[in-house]
């Protein structure tokens, strides 16, 4: 049985033009010609033009179609894999689409007047939050903010507002207002972001991004601000226990590892979501970080970072702030009592390699 072009066109639901397209590039060539000239398509064509038509579905392009029926380049495992992989990709940035639309639709109903730089506002703020966090941190801080029952901004609000005025006033981080600030700011974002692999990200987000600093008002000079007088807070608790000798590299340490201090308690949270026990070695090189941090704050002198060990025990608010939880602290406790164990057990000159 041989078909005319027409004729085939016509049985498959594809147009003659299509056809002439696929003889060109060499995907359907028919297997005969009329004595006029006419494309004649045989049993196998048919078959063939079935196949082309079953792959198209899956949404190839001819060229992928083409190798996979001659044989040639990537099997159909492979080119459908890559679909699969396209395909969800493709869902991912729908639903980060409907998710902006859904925000973005109640902010517009929650505002009686809504006016253009508004929501573009809002809108500039959700995709820059998307460049930094995956759909499913971002759900999380959704469920965090519904816990706290705040939401971040409104919370924040008042905080940054008074932090500007301290700033313009030219207020010293030591200045009892600024200290007072800095308690509530730690405090609410604490609450609002308990969890310090989102609060590292956060941070990174609004130190990376001048226009995120400029829609929510935090910039460098704020962020340095509320760090210097949270480090005056500590200080003035350490320094009902400590000598100012003993506090001497505090501050500065502090200021310069605050951010780093961040996330190595999310690295440690991490370990944990993944069930792995203190002395596991991925935990333990944490753990050295950790050391390495802590021995720079007090200068490598050893009876004072013991005192510090038993300050915190007293001192509650000393685990306020950077995502730092008991939960958190119990476990590197552990974890660095087996790092000593296996420090006081090797040889000294690995040791000094190890610090």
């Amino acid at each position: 049985m041989l078909l005319k072009i027409g004729e085939l066109a016509s049985r498959t639901g594809l147009t003659i033009r299509t056809l002439h397209h696929y003889d060109k590039i060499g995907l359907l060539k028919p297997s005969a010609r009329s004595e006029a000239g006419y494309r004649l398509y045989d049993k196998s064509d048919i078959k063939r033009l079935h196949h082309i038509q079953a792959l198209r579905r899956l949404d190839l392009s001819l060229a992928e179609v083409g190798d996979v029926i001659n044989g040639a380049g990537n099997d159909l495992h492979f080119v459908i894999d890559e679909q699969i992989s396209g395909l969800d990709q493709q869902i991912a940035q729908s639903m980060e689409l409907r998710d902006r639309l859904q925000q973005l639709s109640g902010v517009l109903k929650a505002k009686s007047e809504p006016n253009l730089e508004y929501w573009l506002s809002t809108l500039e703020m959700m995709s820059l939050i998307g460049k930094y966090f995956s759909r499913d941190e971002i759900l999380h801080m959704r469920e965090l903010e519904l816990q706290a029952k705040s939401k971040l901004e409104t919370h924040m609000s008042p905080l940054i507002q008074a932090a500007r005025s301290l700033l313009d006033q030219k207020t010293s981080p030591l200045d009892p207002a600024a200290k007072q600030l800095a308690r509530e700011w730690v405090l609410a974002m604490s609450q609002i972001m308990p969890d310090p692999r989102l609060l590292s990200k956060f941070t990174l987000m609004h130190r990376k991004e001048p226009s995120l600093q400029s829609l929510s008002g935090v910039d460098d000079e704020m962020m340095d601000f509320i760090t210097r007088a949270s480090v005056e807070v500590r200080y003035d608790i350490y320094r009902k226990y400590l000598s100012e000798e003993e506090l001497k590299y505090f501050r500065a340490s502090f200021f310069s590892n605050a951010e780093s201090w961040t996330h190595i308690f999310s690295e440690v949270k991490q370990k944990m979501a993944l069930n792995l026990p203190p002395d596991h070695p991925d935990v333990q090189a944490t753990l050295i970080k950790w050391r390495e941090l802590f021995m720079d704050a007090w200068g490598n002198h050893l009876p004072t970072m013991l005192k510090v060990r038993s300050i915190h025990e007293k001192e509650p608010e000393l685990s306020i702030g950077g995502g730092l939880t008991l939960t958190i602290i119990a476990y590197a406790r552990l974890g660095m009592a087996i790092l000593e164990k296996n420090s006081l057990e090797m040889p000294q000159e690995e040791v000094r390699k190890k610090i």
